[in-house]
């Protein structure tokens, strides 16, 4: 029984008196630094880098089989910056030898000291960290083998233990030569502990992330304890936490922000990461998720719910050193508040259950990103209501006009917006609100089409209730030429007036219905020369409407009376019934032109003609109207008095002025004198005529029967 064991521990001292012999020869006898030619050439060969080894190798031996290094740098790849891709102070690794004969590694420490990272992209999008070598199948079919290898050499492990990881005062600089962005994360330290399969490890992290131009800074701090599984199958991350306290230029105060994730499991034999009460709070905001996903190499597919509490808007901008723009109301932007299911691909993002509130305002909707490539969005919203001028600045920083259509403050915004974004951009939404307040104006039911792609926008509006009537609009904005293309047409049905006229702050007074129609067409690169080139058509027929402030009848009635100026005061509280009112108009140069004015009232028929000024909301007109004699029958037509009465409209679209051509009644009661002399003396002037054309000449006696009524 003894002989077995003899030989047993005679071959285990056999093999340990090897072992030693070995370790000092490798300690006396060898040098590492004579081997650094062969190592730069390994590496020129794999990666066509330059590997300048300055510091001296070191070799350590029993028990800890450890290499130590000093100062090294890697060029950078050919055709990116003249500086080092990689460069060290120090790194040392320590490895345990006995535990290898019982098939375990043990590591007492890695440590990197001084490492700077530059990395690259430049301007063709070619990155300085891509591999270079072509590496050809016989060297591919090796590989795969070696990894074969070392993968049942990993496997055949029985345990791996690592005494620490640490990572001192390192630094990566990121540069994009096409965008000119550069970011720099430097004083990087990195500590993992004790480290063994199957059992919590801990984890801390610091640093500091600058953008140099901005003056953007952020200090970070990362812990957690994970736990990898013996076969790397597996790894869990309890209690992680990252912080940010953030520095922006010309802040009072930095922001701090805290990201946690209770739980998180990474399966690699199923390709899925599940992550659970996931918080991030940054002052008063707080965002909470719950997320699942699955990635399949390049692929990859997440899911879940995110919550972010109510928040203030203004706040948040002012703490980001936003400019708070000065708003009509100062409570607008004060409370927010998103919910939403999240699924996103790697090149798509669809938002589900959206629920959004901002200021009382309720959304709900989907909205889905189809492609990060082609920034293709796609989006269905609902609302209860919604008051943009809320959001508008306010009355003293800006002049709204109270003319603009629903479709012209949608091009406005689009002129407001970046051309290059609008031009990228591939947008198909509908929006749909109970009730829309926009420049003063309220429209129910309201629906909104817009579409949008690669610079060409068209937009369909509508409202079913508006000011008892309806209104539709179809706008077409071409971005795609250097001047931008617009064409506008819209539409108002049995609209109420005096509403109308009454919240669009109006102090012209006038009640009714009306019908309108108007379509315009300009060209511009801005605001100022699209208003100066839009043309186009404006039809309108108002029905059974009072215009306040005048009494047209009563003027004609006083005029008769009396050549005195009319008193504009007697009048001003005075109303003019017309059971019609419409015109055929043109837009140009801001002036709307109308040849074909036509009103209709109990006494009068009129006619006219004039223009209407908007950029001044100035009026000219000139009208021409006839006193009804008889109305018109079933079989006669309408008649009236043969002296047509001249009226001017001036002043402005608030404050218009009536005024009538008094000389042109005079001239009727002057005919009329006229007439009756010439009856009462008829035999008189025939023997003047008589005379007349004997001395003078035949056909003068013709000319004054014609001026004295005598044919």
């Amino acid at each position: 029984m003894l002989k077995p064991v003899k030989i047993i521990l005679s071959v285990i001292a056999a093999l340990l008196l090897l072992i030693v012999i070995a370790i000092f020869t490798v300690y006396f006898l060898i040098d590492p630094n004579n081997y650094k030619p062969e190592i730069v050439a390994a590496v020129k060969q794999k990666t066509g880098r330059e590997l300048n080894l300055i510091g001296d190798l070191k070799l350590s031996v029993f028990p800890w089989l450890g290499i130590s290094t000093g100062s090294m740098t890697l060029s950078n790849k050919a055709g990116f910056q003249d500086q080092s891709f990689v460069t060290l102070d120090a790194s040392d690794i320590k490895l345990n030898l006995l535990p290898l004969l019982s098939k375990k590694i043990d590591v007492d420490h890695f440590v990197l000291k001084g490492l700077v990272l530059n990395l690259e992209k430049n301007a063709q999008g070619e990155n300085n960290w891509d591999s270079v070598p072509a590496i050809n199948a016989t060297e591919q079919a090796a590989s795969a083998i070696n990894n074969n290898e070392e993968q049942l050499a990993v496997n055949s492990l029985a345990v791996l233990a690592l005494g620490g990881i640490a990572i001192e005062n390192a630094q990566i600089n990121w540069r994009d030569q096409a965008t000119s962005k550069s970011l720099l994360f430097k004083d990087i330290n990195l500590k993992i502990d004790s480290f063994a399969f199957d059992k919590p490890v801990a984890l801390n992290l610091t640093g500091l992330v600058t953008k140099p131009v901005s003056g953007y800074k952020a200090a970070i701090q990362f812990s957690s304890q994970f736990i990898v599984s013996e076969k790397l199958e597996t790894f869990v991350f309890h209690n992680s936490e990252l912080q940010a306290t953030i520095n922006i230029e010309n802040t009072a105060k930095p922001i701090v922000a805290t990201l946690a994730v209770a739980n998180m499991l990474l399966d690699k034999s199923a390709q899925s990461v599940k992550a659970s009460a996931v918080e991030l709070v940054a002052d008063d905001i707080v965002v909470s998720a719950d997320l699942s996903g699955t990635y399949l190499d390049d692929h990859y597919a997440l899911q879940g719910s995110v919550i972010m509490s109510s928040f203030n808007p203004r706040e948040l901008m002012a703490r980001l050193d936003i400019k708070i723009p000065d708003l009509s109301d100062k409570q607008a932007l004060t409370e927010s508040s998103v919910h939403f299911n999240v699924s996103a691909t790697e090149n798509s993002l669809d938002l589900q259950d959206i629920s959004v509130n901002i200021d009382n305002t309720q959304f709900n909707g989907t909205a889905r990103l189809l492609s990060f490539v082609e920034s293709t969005v796609a989006i269905n919203l609902i609302a209860d209501h919604l008051d943009v001028d809320r959001y508008l600045p306010s009355a003293k920083n800006h002049v709204a006009s109270k003319w603009l259509s629903p479709s012209v403050v949608m091009v406005l915004a689009s002129y407001a917006l970046p051309a290059d974004l609008l031009n990228k951009l591939s947008v198909d939404s509908q929006l749909g609100l109970s009730s829309l307040k926009l420049n003063g104006l309220t429209l129910n039911d309201y629906q909104l089409n817009l579409n949008a792609s690669k610079g060409l926008i068209n937009a369909q509006q509508s409202a079913k209730g508006f000011y008892q009537g309806a209104y539709s609009g179809h706008l077409s904005v071409d971005m795609r030429n250097d001047k931008t293309l617009l064409a506008l047409d819209e539409k108002i049905t049995h609209v109420n007036v005096e509403s109308l006229l009454k919240d669009s702050k109006s102090k012209f007074q006038m009640t009714g219905l009306v019908d309108g129609s108007w379509q315009l067409k300009g060209q511009g690169q801005t605001i100022d020369e699209l208003k100066s080139s839009v043309n186009g058509d404006i039809h309108f027929l108002f029905k059974d409407t009072e215009i306040k402030g005048f009494n047209l009848q009563a003027m004609l009635d006083r005029a008769h009376v009396s050549t005195d100026a009319i008193d504009s005061a007697q009048v001003n509280h005075d109303l003019t019934r017309f059971s019609s009112l419409s015109g055929n108009s043109v837009l140009a140069k801001g002036i709307i032109h109308t040849n074909d004015l036509v009103a209709t009232t109990a006494t009068l028929h009129i006619k006219g003609k004039g223009s209407v000024d908007l950029n001044t909301e100035q009026l000219d007109y000139k009208l021409q109207a006839q006193l009804i004699k008889a109305a018109a029958t079933a079989s006669s037509a309408e008649q009236f008095y043969d002296t047509p009465i001249s009226m001017a409209v001036t002043g402005s679209l608030n404050q218009p002025n009536y005024a009538l051509d008094v000389s042109a009644l005079l001239t009727e009661k002057n005919k009329a004198k006229i007439a009756d002399f010439v009856d009462k003396n008829k035999d008189k002037i025939d023997s003047i005529v008589n005379k007349i054309d004997q001395k003078i000449g035949p056909g003068v006696g013709n000319l004054l029967k014609g001026l004295f009524g005598k044919h």
